[in-house]
């Protein structure tokens, strides 16, 4: 079994990769949510028949919330990539840690003042990644904030169904299934294509549903059931370095130098989110709600 911090690891990797392969794609975000969440969604389906769990009738009906909210944070915040610099749109979009430890401070009651002022110093630095000389615009700005609202109630759903004791696959086969058909069906009432892209970006499409998807999304539902929602979510700091560095080797585009305080100021606090939690504790407190 991996251990929880190797998943967070994996995860950081794969989430910092969707940026620049949106970017190289050269599609608009409903199209880049479409063939992201029918690639995750075909490959979790396979391996749940493999292995002989498909999802049960009643995780997928209480999972069918979480897809859409899933839908809606990757298709808001892939478009924002084409209105904002890759450092200003994961720069935003990556301040749910926030939301998520309010609410877990307000309502169960979980937050410590050390995961407090980690998630503070975050998103102050989100707030200096998010200004016009990081590269942002007011509508990708918008996006990526609704994105970020998007993705603070799908992880809030997903670990609730974590704890109950549903398996990581059995979960990520459901929630990927369900968003990809609250995409596709947009995509279908707005007129978009999504399944007819450029030859040359359907290797980037396939990529960005391999990679991001199922190392990012799904390694960060597998450790779900060892840490608290914001500490789950505060690893997701760190993918505008990935991700910064990326689109630099990638695409030329170095991030810009208003960037860097912001960028020192989320490692900040994702590491004191981070370091406050074992996760041997947290597994038993979580498996007591």
């Amino acid at each position: 079994m991996l251990a929880p911090w190797a998943a967070l690891l994996v995860a950081l990797f794969g989430i910092s990769t969707a940026a620049p392969l949106a970017r190289l794609a050269g599609v608009d975000g409903v199209t880049a949510a479409w063939w992201r969440l029918l690639v995750g969604s075909l490959v979790t389906l396979a391996a749940s028949a493999i292995v002989g769990r498909l999802p049960r009738s009643s995780v997928a009906v209480r999972s069918l919330p979480a897809g859409v909210l899933l839908a809606a944070h990757l298709a808001l915040w892939l478009e924002s990539l084409r209105h904002a610099s890759v450092a200003s749109s994961t720069g935003i979009v990556v301040s749910y840690p926030v939301i998520a430890a309010a609410y877990e401070a307000l309502v169960e009651r979980s937050a410590t003042p050390r995961m407090v002022l980690g998630v503070v110093l975050g998103f102050s630095g989100v707030a200096i990644l998010s200004t016009p000389w990081a590269g942002a615009t007011m509508l990708g700005a918008l996006m990526a904030f609704s994105a970020a609202v998007a993705a603070t109630a799908y992880f809030l759903l997903g670990r609730r169904l974590r704890v109950r004791g549903v398996s990581t696959l059995e979960y990520t086969a459901v929630v990927y299934t369900a968003a990809f058909l609250a995409v596709a069906v947009y995509a279908a009432a707005a007129g978009v294509k999504a399944w007819s892209p450029p030859r040359g970006s359907i290797p980037y499409l396939i990529a960005l549903g391999l990679v991001p998807m199922l190392l990012g999304h799904t390694m960060l539902n597998y450790a779900l059931a060892f840490y608290p929602t914001a500490v789950v979510t505060s690893i997701a700091l760190l993918e505008p370095y990935g991700a910064s560095l990326l689109a630099w080797l990638l695409l030329d585009e170095p991030p810009p130098p208003a960037s860097l305080p912001g960028l020192l100021l989320t490692v900040t606090g994702a590491w004191l989110t981070l370091y406050r939690t074992q996760p041997g504790s947290t597994a038993r407190k979580l498996g007591s709600l």
